[in-house]
C-alpha cells in the first residue's frame, strides 16, 4: 500500500469516525444546563431558559444546531482557525520529518529511528505536561490579581498588576484567556527551532537537538486549547466543540499532502538542488508560516468576544455565573 495509502486510509478513518460519532451520540446539551442550574438552586429558572433555549434552536437540540451556536461564537472561530494552522505544521512534520533526515543523514537512518523516538515520546509528553501546569498556574495567577486588584488590596511592594509586564498580561488576559499565552509563545519559539533542525547541514547531533527543542517547545498547546475552547462554549455544549475540534486536525491532513504535491514537482523541476535541499525548503516555508500564523490567530481569538449569537449567549452568561 505504502506511505501515501496508509496516511490515506487513517486520514479517512479519522474523519468516518468523527461523523459517525457526532451523529450517532445523543445530545446532552439540555440536561447539562437544568443539571447546573438546578446545583444553583435555579430549577425555576432553569425551566424557562430551556424552554427558551428549545425555541430558538426551532425546537431541537440537534448535531447541527449546536454546531452552529458554537461557531457563532467569535473567540471559538479563531480558536478553530488558529488550531488547523497548528496541525498543519505538526502533521507535515509527523508525515515528512522522517523521508528528510533519512535523505538528509543517510549514514545515521538507524540512529535517527531511536533518536526520533526518545524526542516523540520524551519530549513531547514532557511539554504537555508542562503546558497545563503552566497554563493552569497562569490561570490562577490571574484570577488571584484581578480580586486582589478589586479589593483594593495593597502591599509594600504594589499589586502583581501594578506595573510592568505583569499588568499587561493582566490588562489584555482574563483567567480563561491567559491560557493561550502557551500556544502563541510555544508556536513562535517552534519557528527558530524548526528552521535549525533542518539546516543544520551535516551536523547530525545538532539536527537533533534541535528538533528536540521544537518538540518541548510546541507540544505544549493542545491541552490550554482544549481548556479555553471548552470554558468559551459552556457546559452544554462541550462534546460537540470537542468533535469539531477533532474534525479540524481531520482537515489539516490535506497540508501534508499539498506539501508532497508541491515536493514532487518541485524534484523533478530543478537541476541544481538535492531532493534533501528541495524538501528543507518546503518544510521550512510551511512549517514555519504554520506556526506563525497560529500564533497570530490564538492571539487574536484572546481577544475576541466569547459570546456568540441565540442561545450560547445566555449559556455563557449561566457559566460566568456559577463561577
Amino acid at each position: 500500500m505504502g506511505w501515501r495509502g496508509t496516511l490515506g486510509v487513517i486520514g479517512g478513518f479519522g474523519v468516518a469516525a468523527t461523523i459517525v460519532s457526532g451523529i450517532l451520540l445523543p445530545s446532552d446539551g439540555d440536561r447539562n444546563i437544568v443539571v447546573d442550574a438546578a446545583s444553583n438552586g435555579n430549577d425555576a429558572s432553569s425551566s424557562r431558559s430551556t424552554t427558551q433555549q428549545q425555541s430558538e434552536d426551532g425546537g431541537e437540540n440537534n448535531l447541527f444546531s449546536s454546531a452552529g451556536q458554537i461557531l457563532s461564537i467569535p473567540r471559538v472561530q479563531f480558536i478553530f482557525v488558529a488550531s488547523f494552522l497548528r496541525f498543519c505544521s505538526g502533521l507535515m512534520i509527523g508525515v515528512w520529518a522522517a523521508p528528510y533526515f533519512k535523505q538528509a543523514f543517510p549514514d545515521d537512518a538507524a540512529q535517527y529511528a531511536v533518536v526520533n523516538a526518545f524526542i516523540v515520546g520524551g519530549m513531547g509528553m514532557t511539554s504537555g505536561i508542562l503546558g497545563g501546569y503552566i497554563a493552569d498556574g497562569l490561570g490562577s495567577w490571574v484570577k488571584k490579581s484581578n480580586e486582589e486588584a478589586l479589593s483594593g488590596a495593597d502591599t509594600e511592594e504594589g499589586t502583581p498588576s501594578s506595573t510592568g509586564m505583569p499588568s499587561i498580561l493582566c490588562d489584555n488576559f482574563d483567567e480563561e484567556t491567559i491560557r493561550l499565552l502557551l500556544p502563541i509563545v510555544g508556536s513562535l519559539l517552534a519557528i527558530p527551532a524548526w528552521y535549525q533542525a533542518t539546516h543544520a547541514g551535516t551536523n547530525f547531533e545538532a539536527s537533533m537537538f534541535w528538533l528536540g527543542v521544537e518538540y518541548l517547545v510546541a507540544e505544549c498547546w493542545f491541552g490550554p486549547t482544549i481548556a479555553v475552547l471548552q470554558s468559551s462554549v459552556g457546559a452544554s455544549r462541550t462534546g460537540t466543540a470537542q468533535g469539531l475540534f477533532v474534525l479540524t486536525g481531520a482537515f489539516a491532513n490535506s497540508a501534508p499532502t499539498l506539501l508532497g504535491w508541491i515536493y514532487g514537482n518541485k524534484v523533478i523541476d530543478s537541476t541544481t538542488s538535492s531532493s534533501s535541499e528541495v524538501l528543507a525548503g518546503l518544510l521550512s516555508v510551511g512549517v514555519c508560516a504554520g506556526y506563525l500564523l497560529s500564533s497570530v490567530f490564538f492571539l487574536v481569538s484572546a481577544s475576541a468576544s466569547a459570546n456568540g449569537g441565540g442561545g450560547l449567549q445566555r449559556v455563557a452568561q449561566d457559566t460566568k455565573d456559577e463561577e
